[in-house]
């Protein structure tokens, strides 16, 4: 009935439900003609499988049962190996036929992305600040935060298919990292770049370089910062009451 392997089959499946195929997309992608989609597609409405009795030849490593498995434990288990899903799938089968049905499944190898763990707390602390402050003049705020910009390649491959998002790797800092320091309010912003770590000395000392052409203007502005201890010390309560701002809680 087809001339495609039975791997290009689950594959077509495999993009069928995710709702939105394109059928001329995916027959340039496996090399077949687009009513071989429809046909492959229209029998498993019927029969629930994609195998049209029996073919002449080798019989396929890997059963439609145990596709479907290997398809639920990859999305699992993103970054697993093929020696590693081959354990944790127990088939009876090599490495390299795991390797051939994941890359016919659809999954192609990427880069994970990573993500800096946020707990409830700051979540909370976000959420109050909005209550409080919905009804403020933002023209009258300027807006200050430290960025620590780092390596973002995580060492990690993980294995999705077309369309699909990348997963995200929580991790709990960064290393190797440039310190940028930001300001923002209603029409300008100054970024820059400062070398030594922040204390209350030195965040008042890298403030003033920052904002030094534009001081004069941002006089009397409500200064609005995260909570760390050097935003909240007694030097910069000093600076802030110097150029008439007033310090955000």
């Amino acid at each position: 009935m087809y001339t495609i392997s039975e791997e290009k089959r689950w594959y077509i499946i495999s993009e069928w439900k995710k709702g939105s195929i394109n059928p001329s997309l995916v027959a340039s992608f496996i090399n077949c003609h687009v009513s071989t989609i429809y046909r492959v597609i229209n029998y498993y409405c019927l029969h629930g499988d994609v195998n049209y009795g029996h073919s002449p030849g080798r019989l396929p490593a890997l059963d439609s049962t145990q596709i479907k498995q290997l398809d639920r434990i990859i999305q699992q288990n993103r970054s697993a190996t093929a020696a590693e899903l081959l354990s944790l799938t127990h088939f009876d089968t090599t490495e390299r036929t795991i390797q051939r049905y994941r890359r016919s499944l659809g999954y192609r190898p990427r880069k994970s992305l990573i993500k800096v763990k946020s707990t409830n707390i700051n979540e909370q602390k976000r959420y109050q600040f909005a209550l409080l402050h919905y009804r403020g003049n933002i023209k009258n705020c300027i807006f200050e935060d430290e960025c620590y910009v780092g390596l973002r390649n995580t060492q990690q491959v993980v294995w999705c298919k077309r369309g699909e998002p990348t997963p995200k790797k929580e991790i709990s800092s960064l290393r190797a990292h440039v310190n940028l320091i930001g300001f923002i309010w209603w029409d300008g912003y100054v970024f820059y770049r400062f070398d030594n770590w922040l204390n209350s000395d030195t965040y008042c000392d890298t403030v003033n370089e920052a904002l030094s052409a534009n001081l004069r203007q941002l006089n009397g502005y409500l200064y609005i910062s995260d909570g760390v201890r050097w935003h909240r010390s007694a030097q910069f309560k000093h600076w802030c009451d110097q150029y008439n701002s007033e310090l955000c809680d």
